[in-house]
């Protein structure tokens, strides 16, 4: 970025020069000490702390989901199978993707495919394990893979006829487990850009599956028929038959929900990471919605920023006692892969 400047000559014995620019640097000080300045009712003086900016946050989320796109090229109009990089394999039958006006497309498609299957990348791509229920309330959910799937010819968006097959890889196949379809709550444009939380589908079942992997060797998983692109889970809620409270973060000055995100980390679960979404303004403390952690759950709260083209990051662990506050003390600063290790070390 350019920027211009002007340089200003003084005179080196001009008693006038030097004394105008000393009131005119009193002045600068002062514009500057009112503005950082309010007043309360009791019209005392109150330093506002600076917002540090929170672009850099919003951005690497964006890229860090672009990033993580693998693109795959299908021809005979769509119909075959791929396999992402960490075992995720999508099969579309024949006639199974249709361009906008419903029909059948010929030719090369393009395929997308976002896996996440870690606490590491879901804090990178800010895709929490939030779920809701039918009633609204937003629970944590313990999650068997997170997946984006798209198609494309030609830059022009495709839609589905039917659905595709899904298959993810698990040593151990959970009953409890279930398809939930992202949802978007604070945009109506491309979901790559919005933040998700995640909704039961109750029309979708899942089955354990065996199958040849690209390799040739047997992999063993969950399957599913998938009617829709976007993004999908394979999840089950997180139960626990303990009392709940609500749990509240008090995270340094100057950060608040345009420009930090903090999430909670429950210890013995790879996969569950809550995002803490709801702020108030007035106290400055981050929460979950409706006071349902379990009392007596061990946990690490992550606090992470973007500034300065690094990582601002907190990570402590605890045990949720009840009406229970997280006080952030010292933050740290690290590269992407630094913080990666850190989430893969958590219990």
């Amino acid at each position: 970025m350019k920027k211009n400047s002007k340089a200003i000559t003084l005179q080196n014995h001009s008693k006038n020069v030097n004394l105008k620019m000393t009131h005119l640097l009193f002045f600068i000080l002062l514009t500057l000490l009112f503005v950082s300045c309010s007043k309360n009712d009791d019209n005392d003086i109150i330093i506002t702390p600076p917002i540090l900016g929170g672009q850099e946050l919003e951005t690497e989320i964006i890229e860090n989901r672009e990033e993580a796109v693998q693109t795959f090229t299908l021809n005979g109009g769509g119909t075959g199978e791929i396999y992402g990089e960490e075992g995720t394999v999508l099969y579309f039958p024949p006639n199974s993707i249709v361009d906008q006006s419903g029909a059948p497309v010929s030719g090369a498609i393009t395929i997308e495919l976002i896996e996440i299957y870690d606490k590491a990348k879901m804090l990178l791509t800010k895709m929490p394990t939030n779920g809701k229920r039918p009633n609204g309330d937003v629970e944590t959910l313990v999650s068997g893979g997170e997946f984006y799937v798209n198609a494309n010819q030609n830059g022009e968006q495709l839609e589905l006829a039917s659905g595709f097959q899904l298959f993810a890889p698990t040593e151990t196949f959970d009953n409890d487990m279930n398809i939930f379809n992202g949802e978007s709550e604070d945009c109506d444009g491309d979901t790559m850009e919005c933040d998700i939380v995640w909704e039961e589908d109750e029309q979708t079942g899942l089955e354990p599956i065996q199958r040849e992997g690209p390799d040739g060797q047997v992999v063993s998983g969950y399957g599913s028929f998938i009617g829709n692109f976007g993004w999908t889970n394979i999840d089950r809620w997180y139960n626990d038959p303990r009392p709940k409270t609500m749990l509240q973060v008090d995270v340094p000055e100057g950060f608040d929900n345009t420009n930090c995100n903090v999430y909670v980390s429950y210890d013995g679960e790879p996969t569950a990471l809550a995002l803490l979404d709801i702020y108030d303004s007035e106290t400055g403390l981050f929460s979950e919605h409706y006071g349902l952690i379990p009392i007596g759950l061990e946990v690490h709260i992550i606090f992470v920023s973007v500034q300065d083209d690094q990582y601002v990051y907190a990570i402590q662990g605890t045990t949720i006692e009840e009406n229970h506050l997280e006080v952030i003390g010292t933050t740290n600063t690290t590269t992407e892969a630094g913080l990666v290790d850190l989430i893969n070390d958590l219990p």
